[in-house]
């Protein structure tokens, strides 16, 4: 049996056996993994069936009437954005600023990112109430002359959030690819073929470290002032009118 990180001399704790100790923890899950599965797919199923009430008797359900069309979801909508932004600036701006407690943090921060801003992404596609037309939010050109309604706030919400959303995402992607690369190095079978692609041929040459750090650098950079510009696109339309969101709709 392996001996415990907690009872290895510090002189004995090397890079290798950090990496193998991190790699042991991906095998075979347990039996808590399993319960908390099964509670994700039950919460999903409650949410399905939420969102098919909604579909048969309309926005009425969350307290949407007439002249008020704000309610909970672009109340959660907000939130989830906020959640999102906390993220990114404690990541992004702690790599600008060489914090060196950041390590300990910042891929959890990146990845609550990402997840967030796929949840807050969701509000507005419900809140147009015909959610099959969930295309009239997509940003392709305006050639009907309806839609996509850019006059409409719903509209500047899907932008922020995709572009938000983009930028999170490659920045995430970017900074696992070190770790992937650690992983497929001691992964055996399936997992090493599939760490293998996802590392993307990272072998962890001077030229591959010079092109990580100056792109890391550049999407960190991109991401602050990303968090303040998407956040004021969404305090903004908040500030246009009471009912223009109906008009995306």
């Amino acid at each position: 049996m392996r001996e415990p990180m907690a009872d290895r001399p510090a002189s004995r704790v090397t890079y290798d056996f950090v990496t193998r100790a991190i790699a042991r923890t991906l095998g075979t899950p347990g039996k808590g993994y399993f319960a908390l599965l099964a509670t994700a797919v039950t919460l999903l199923g409650i949410g399905i069936v939420c969102l098919l009430f909604l579909l048969r008797y309309g926005l009425g359900l969350a307290g949407y009437s007439h002249p008020v069309y704000w309610a909970v979801y672009i109340t959660c909508f907000v939130f989830w954005v906020g959640i999102a932004h906390s993220g990114t600036l404690i990541s992004a701006i702690l790599f600008l600023f060489r914090s060196g407690w950041r390590t300990a943090v910042y891929r959890t921060a990146e990845a609550m990112t990402v997840f967030a801003v796929m949840t807050a992404g969701l509000f507005p596609l419900i809140h147009i109430g015909r959610q099959w037309y969930f295309y009239w939010l997509l940003p392709y050109p305006n050639e009907r002359g309806l839609w996509p309604n850019f006059k409409s706030p719903l509209i500047w919400d899907e932008f922020a959030i995709g572009t938000y959303f983009t930028v999170s995402t490659v920045f995430l992607i970017t900074g696992l690819i070190r770790d992937i690369a650690a992983v497929r190095d001691v992964a055996t079978g399936w997992r090493k073929k599939l760490y293998a692609i996802t590392a993307l041929g990272w072998r962890g040459t001077n030229e591959q470290w010079r092109h990580f750090t100056r792109g890391y650098l550049y999407l960190a950079a991109l991401a602050t002032p990303l968090v303040l510009s998407v956040h004021s696109v969404v305090s903004w339309r908040s500030a246009t009118s009471r009912i223009s969101r109906s008009s995306a709709c």
